[in-house]
């Protein structure tokens, strides 16, 4: 959490360059859902000497055949040089970073009382979610999936201490969670302004940088006191929610606040208890870069891993 609040900083501070990505989209496996289109979706950012270049397929069909929707690999280089310094799997890597990126907003948005938290779904995102808000404090958990038995298996793998409840509803997750953490690849928006309390925050981290995903409607943004992205301009054009909620009205561009500003203080946050404030993120390749160099670092301490020659 420390390496991604330094990176946002940076990026808030113009020290860091995290350029919006560009999808490359194959052609439709089903000519009826154009719109789930495998694509591939290259992430690139630079900072400290450093250059990061991840390469993201996305394959929502994937999700019919058992297989998974996202693969991806990380590369990072030395930015003077051109050296590759690691590759590395992304899999691990983008659940961790996305689940410390949340945990970095939490603890820059949500009220101090309070330590519960919800999640709306139940997979291996969740999971990271609760493991990484377990070092905030957050020792109970309500989960609604649409399947029940995920809420099962992931009350038996969290961290010990924590206890995990199981909710009949998202609104149920609402009600009784101060802290809401959405974690679907949905397209139809979960949550809508009824079900959300005053004072919650949100964190709606489970889109994939699709327009056409959204896990909440627009008028939970409208109802929203503020609301906090990773990069603005990467969140205008790659979250669905955020560009329903713009193209309808319900939110202007220039309301949004980067993540980045809340930890230089360029913004004070939640003004009032009675908040609601949302962090959406569909993730930016600086994330990547700031976990790629402490993941490196760290297997080199540990001496794991595989060396192997390149070219010099």
């Amino acid at each position: 959490m420390r390496a991604l609040a330094s990176a946002h900083a940076a990026l808030s501070n113009g020290e860091a360059t995290q350029p919006r990505p560009t999808m490359l989209r194959a052609e439709a496996d089903s000519p009826d859902e154009p719109l789930l289109a495998a694509a591939v979706l290259p992430m690139t950012a630079s900072w400290r000497g450093l250059a990061v270049v991840k390469l993201l397929s996305d394959a929502p069909l994937n999700r019919r055949r058992g297989l998974p929707a996202q693969r991806s690999t990380v590369a990072l280089f030395d930015a003077a040089t051109a050296e590759c310094l690691a590759l590395i799997d992304g899999m691990a890597l983008t659940r961790i970073r996305t689940a410390s990126a949340t945990a970095l907003a939490t603890s820059l948005l949500a009220r101090p009382s309070g330590r519960t938290l919800g999640l709306i779904g139940a997979g291996a995102l969740a999971l990271e979610h609760v493991r990484a808000h377990h070092h905030l404090g957050y020792d109970e958990v309500v989960a609604w999936s649409r399947t029940g038995a995920r809420v099962e298996r992931l009350a038996e793998r969290v961290p010990r201490g924590v206890s995990v409840h199981a909710a009949s509803t998202p609104a149920e997750v609402f009600g009784r969670a101060g802290v809401v953490c959405t974690v679907t690849p949905s397209v139809q928006p979960m949550v809508g302004a009824a079900d959300v309390r005053p004072g919650t925050h949100i964190n709606a981290v489970g889109s994939p940088p699709r327009p056409h995903f959204r896990e909440l409607a627009e008028d939970v943004l409208s109802r929203a006191d503020l609301v906090v992205v990773d990069a603005a301009d990467v969140a205008i054009h790659e979250s669905g929610n955020i560009s329903a909620a713009v193209a309808a009205g319900s939110l202007r561009e220039c309301d949004l606040v980067e993540l980045g500003d809340l930890v230089i203080g360029k913004h004070s946050g939640r003004a009032r208890d009675d908040d609601i404030t949302v962090f959406n993120s569909v993730g930016v390749g600086l994330q990547d870069l700031a976990t790629a160099e402490l993941v490196a670092s760290r297997a080199r301490d540990l001496g794991v891993g595989r060396e192997v020659a390149v070219r010099a």
